[in-house]
């Protein structure tokens, strides 16, 4: 009876990850167009809420002691509440007619000559995508995520057993690095995916984190250059570019996106970094709690609130005294007889 009640939790996880692509894809295109979010904030934003929904679960097994298979249907539980709430907020909106498309409104196409410039970074894209499906250049040296994920898998806890000693850990886990979801995250992904931990590992979740990557500088391209979609995609193909050539550079952030995408530091150096300085940009300011919250449950160093922090913070004093620069500008020039 509890496996059958814990598989329907995890299958009812999957359907709604589905549901919840359908409610965002229907949300962003019955919207006006001046108040969207665009498929780039979507994306990112979707991967920051399953973050969440594994961190809770994480907890409730590092904690609660919950076993792996529990922290499954909790993870399950919390996905379907998510996408419960936000289906309410998306029928209440579109009762109030917040979410209806004026009359006549449509999306500019593109040209033939603007066409040369998506395709171009597509290829860039889809090179890398196959480049980390094949599976043979992965950076491990130092990386027990693979065999940690195993232990879980193998004993159903949540750090219960040193996968390099096969015992306890003798020493205990400092609470910081305990607290991490990512290894819970992955194994709860293989649970209900029935996919093995390291193909998961090295191959699915690094082009993931890739698509994610694109999406955040995606918005970045956006708060750039808002409005010139030539400029946003020659933004996108430099930054494909420099995460080829980055590849070959330890240490790099194209390093980490290629070579072992799965670790926290690549998923904040190149998904929640720069969504923060786009949000930043856009003055779309309710998202970055989401952004440091992401970073504090999947990265270590300096207590996961080191960078998006800082970002946010230079970002919004930079703001704060180019605001002050250009009323004062504006000021004397009013004044000048």
């Amino acid at each position: 009876m509890e496996n059958s009640f814990a598989r329907t939790c995890e299958q009812s996880g999957i359907i709604s990850w589905l549901l919840l692509l359908v409610w965002t894809l229907d949300i962003w295109y019955n919207m006006p167009m001046e108040r969207q979010d665009s498929i780039a904030d979507i994306i990112v934003l979707f991967i920051i809420l399953i973050t969440g929904a594994a961190e809770a679960a994480h907890l409730a097994g590092v904690f609660l002691h919950r076993p792996v298979s529990g922290c499954t249907v909790l993870f399950g539980i919390f996905t379907v509440s998510a996408a419960a709430l936000l289906f309410i907020l998306t029928a209440v909106r579109r009762h109030r007619g917040f979410c209806r498309r004026e009359a006549g409104e449509g999306r500019a196409r593109f040209s033939r000559k603007e066409m040369l410039l998506p395709v171009l970074f597509g290829l860039l894209a889809v090179s890398q995508i196959i480049y980390i499906l094949c599976g043979k250049n992965a950076y491990l040296q130092g990386d027990m995520t693979v065999e940690t994920v195993q232990s879980f898998l193998e004993t159903d806890t949540v750090y219960g057993v040193n996968p390099m000693t096969g015992r306890a850990y003798e020493g205990g886990i400092p609470t910081r690095i305990e607290i991490l979801c990512l290894p819970t995250l992955y194994a709860v992904l293989s649970r209900i995916f029935h996919i093995r931990p390291e193909r998961l590992i090295l191959q699915g979740i690094p082009v993931m984190v890739l698509i994610g990557c694109y999406g955040a500088y995606a918005c970045l391209a956006k708060g750039l250059f808002p409005g010139n979609r030539r400029k946003q995609f020659c933004f996108l193909i430099v930054t494909a570019f420099l995460i080829w050539i980055g590849s070959g550079s330890f240490g790099a952030d194209g390093f980490g996106l290629l070579l072992s995408g799965w670790r926290g530091v690549t998923i904040r150096n190149g998904i929640l970094v720069p969504y923060a300085v786009s949000l930043c940009l856009r003055k779309k300011f309710i998202y970055l709690p989401l952004c440091i919250l992401a970073e504090l449950c999947i990265v270590w160093t300096l207590y996961g609130m080191g960078v998006c922090l800082a970002v946010v913070l230079g970002m919004m004093l930079v703001s704060l005294f180019t605001g002050k620069g250009r009323a004062g500008k504006e000021a004397a020039d009013g004044g000048t007889p």
